[in-house]
């Protein structure tokens, strides 16, 4: 029995072995490999009562391949509040992060500015390079804990049908949707135990138009202006919401 058991633990290392070599060909082959942009700014009118938001996570707060940040769906949310609020906004973002890189670097870098509110989006790059959903969950509830000692709220992403993204070869489309599917989860998860934490609810508002190869930028992989615009709206109503209950 013992023997068996270690048997499978090794073809499950093997496994996540061999999901992060496709990945890493899906990463690298011939394709265009496209810059972020930093989120930070500030919106609005100076005299108007003042509202920061702390941003942290992966390619999905930098934009890869947009022209101005603007087009970032956190920036164009932060464009709506700011007809009530002078908005700052503060981008730890980097791409590329998982959940651990957001715990070790982002969050030490954002608690001392005392946001309102904090935006988490991560868990993407963990589910296609294979990081194990338990170790994710770990990671994320030790990001929205930290960032509760500083901010009054916390508002985690979700993660959307990753299944979809183009430029993944087609017999890992199949698994990038159980394991995306999985992530998301553990983001409800983590809301549901708190009432300073919400959710967005990313992937019943977008899957289906992410099925829309349009909605990516041409480097296959991250999503253009039409698909921030898609992520705005789908968060705006939380963060509203968030917003109505702790300011």
């Amino acid at each position: 029995m013992q023997r068996t058991a270690s048997i499978l633990v090794r073809l499950g290392r093997f496994a996540l072995l061999a999901l992060a070599g496709e990945v890493l060909y899906t990463t690298l082959r011939d394709l265009p490999q496209l810059e972020g942009i930093d989120a930070s700014g500030t919106l609005g009118d100076p005299d108007a009562p003042p509202l920061r938001i702390a941003v942290l996570g992966d390619s999905s707060c930098t934009g890869p391949g947009l022209d101005d940040p603007d087009e970032i769906w956190i920036r164009r949310i932060a464009r709506n509040l700011a007809d009530r609020y002078y908005v700052t906004v503060d981008s730890m973002a980097i791409g590329g992060s998982r959940a651990h890189d957001v715990l070790r670097d982002q969050v030490p870098a954002i608690l001392p500015t005392r946001p309102d509110l904090a935006l988490v989006s991560v868990g993407s790059n963990d589910m296609l390079y294979g990081v194990p959903v338990r170790v994710f969950e770990r990671n994320l509830e030790r990001i929205v804990t930290e960032l509760l000692s500083s901010a009054a709220v916390v508002i985690v992403s979700g993660v959307g049908d990753l299944g979809t993204i183009p430029r993944l070869p087609f017999a890992l489309t199949r698994l990038m949707r159980f394991r995306a599917a999985r992530a998301d989860r553990v983001h409800t998860r983590i809301a549901s135990g708190n009432p300073r934490v919400f959710k967005v609810p990313i992937r019943e508002q977008t899957a289906d138009a992410f099925r829309d190869p349009r909605v990516f930028s041409h480097d296959l992989l991250h999503a253009n202006g039409r698909g921030h615009r898609l992520w705005a709206e789908a968060a705006q109503p939380t963060v509203e919401e968030a917003l109505a209950l702790y300011r």
